[in-house]
């Protein structure tokens, strides 16, 4: 009997294609070549395979928001968001016909967390939120996650350029605050050298329009608020990237980061 149903199981990698599942949510299928397929889930919802088969997951959380409250007074200048946590799971067992819930990843709103990625029992966090200065002459640190957001241009003596988010793992930079830590392994998709970069950090903020902001991480991280640049940028949706760091400038509230994302594909050898 274990034998019937493995064998079912690899005769239907080759043969699963765009028509043989639903899924409630929103989904974007990717033909690779004549024998490997991906497909990414960009939306919450359930998916039901209509043939059994086997696959690798690479699941991306939610960015966390960047830091800064836009009240317009010297403690809201802020640091970028944590990109979210990525994880690759293989070898994947989905049986024809049945449930399987998705959820995907909501970016978190300005200086909140990002929400969490799961399926098929298993599950990754969203980043977490860039601070906020929480004192006259305070610093702020940017949000932990699959990449670290980069510390906000703010310390007792005067201002200083925000932060560069963390790309691949990496940590925010540190300016006169501490860049926030990323996970420290590659946040490429399925963790495969040479494949899509997510998880960006985001960039940390800088007070005045005359000083740089941060540059937002590789794989859609959000830059902050700086020159030239106006109001910092949110992570891009469906990478995990932190949001940019606010300023009290120009009442800037820091950006939100970018919802996460789900991609499954026909196991490889």
């Amino acid at each position: 009997m274990r034998q019937l149903m493995m064998g079912c199981v690899a005769a239907s990698i080759a043969g699963f294609g765009s028509t043989d599942f639903t899924f409630t949510g929103t989904y974007t299928w990717i033909q690779d070549n004549a024998s490997n397929w991906r497909l990414k889930f960009l939306s919450s919802g359930v998916f039901t395979p209509k043939k059994s088969l086997l696959i690798d997951a690479f699941l991306v959380g939610g960015g966390g928001g960047g830091g800064g409250n836009g009240s317009g007074d010297l403690l809201s200048i802020g640091s970028g968001g944590g990109g979210g946590l990525t994880g690759t799971y293989k070898n994947i067992t989905l049986v024809a016909n049945q449930a399987y819930t998705i959820t995907i990843g909501a970016g978190g709103s300005p200086s909140a967390n990002g929400g969490s990625t799961s399926a098929f029992g298993s599950s990754v966090s969203g980043g977490g939120a860039g601070y906020k200065v929480a004192s006259a002459f305070g610093l702020a640190n940017g949000g932990w996650g699959g990449s670290g957001g980069g510390a906000n241009g703010r310390n007792g003596s005067g201002w200083v350029n925000g932060g560069n988010g963390g790309s691949d793992g990496g940590n925010g930079a540190t300016v006169l605050a501490t860049g926030g830590n990323g996970q420290g392994v590659t946040t490429r998709e399925f963790g495969e050298a040479g494949t899509a970069l997510y998880a960006g950090g985001g960039g940390g903020g800088a007070y005045s329009n005359s000083l740089t902001a941060g540059a937002g991480g590789a794989g859609g991280g959000g830059k902050g608020y700086g020159s030239g640049t106006g109001a910092p940028i949110s992570g891009t949706a469906n990478t995990g990237g932190g949001g940019g760091g606010g300023s009290s400038d120009a009442n800037y509230y820091g950006a939100s980061g970018g919802s996460g994302i789900l991609i499954i594909r026909n196991k490889r050898t």
